[in-house]
């Protein structure tokens, strides 16, 4: 499956139901006027349907680019599979090794770069701004924003569990925003380490992150693209890391 997001940008990619309810795996895609830009390459277990979704899109056109925000299998999956399919395509990375390590048996290193948090690139005549990712479970991991469609890809950060009947819903399409309580069951289970946090720096973080460029769309892996109400999802993401710190250090503790 694939949806249009805004503008020149789609989101690709399907889901896994699980206790907790539906976790998205998603890929985006910048058309970029004939130099197609890819955000992650997804999960291998949704290997058909993302290539068929890819090819639909792209109608012949090969990608350009793959930025990876960072090498965890659910979001280079399929890279083997684009990079045979398309074998000229170029891989932008973070800035440590283990991009080396998973990548040479899939490409050259010539087409490999590494970029440090700053790095402005100009592709296609728009501009992508690589940061570092706030919130990470794989050190180098990186965010990166188009100034074109004023999105933030956040890897593994903002996602939040969903319906059955909500995989291709973006949070516009549904009666309400995404809650507090929602952002809060999936932040304590993708980021263990939030019991050890000061969740008031934290917030402080993002929140210069997000008052120094505008930001209009929020693109996370484990969602579907949050497209309205940028400065409340903000906030209710802000709300379930100030109480992720008391919630997971309660698991476990006696009754």
């Amino acid at each position: 499956m694939h949806s249009h997001v805004a503008g020149d940008l789609y989101q690709l990619g399907a889901c896994v139901p699980g206790e907790n309810g539906h976790e998205a795996v998603r890929v985006y895609l910048l058309e970029n006027a004939g130099q197609p830009v890819l955000i992650d390459c997804g999960s291998h277990l949704h290997r058909p349907e993302f290539m068929a979704g890819l090819e639909a899109l792209l109608k012949g056109v090969p990608p350009a680019y793959v930025f990876l925000t960072h090498s965890e299998l659910p979001h280079v999956g399929n890279l083997q599979r684009v990079a045979q399919r398309w074998p000229a395509v170029q891989v932008i990375v973070s800035n440590v090794m283990l991009p080396y390590i998973e990548i040479p048996p899939v490409l050259p290193l010539s087409q490999v770069t590494a970029v440090r948090p700053g790095t402005v690139l100009d592709v296609g005549g728009r501009k992508l701004v690589f940061l570092t990712a706030l919130l990470r479970d794989q050190p180098g991991s990186q965010w990166i924003y188009d100034t074109l469609t004023r999105a933030l890809f956040t890897g593994d950060a903002f996602g939040y569990y969903h319906a059955a009947g909500e995989c291709e819903a973006f949070s516009d399409q549904l009666p309400q925003d995404i809650s507090t309580a929602r952002f809060l069951r999936y932040h304590q289970n993708a980021f263990r380490f939030l019991r050890w946090t000061q969740p008031a720096r934290l917030n402080a973080d993002l929140a210069r992150l997000f008052h120094a460029r505008p930001i209009d769309i929020i693109c996370p892996t484990h969602g579907n693209a949050l497209r309205t109400n940028i400065s409340a999802h903000l906030h209710n993401v802000q709300s379930a890391l100030s109480s992720a710190r008391t919630a997971l250090q309660s698991i476990g503790q006696p009754a």
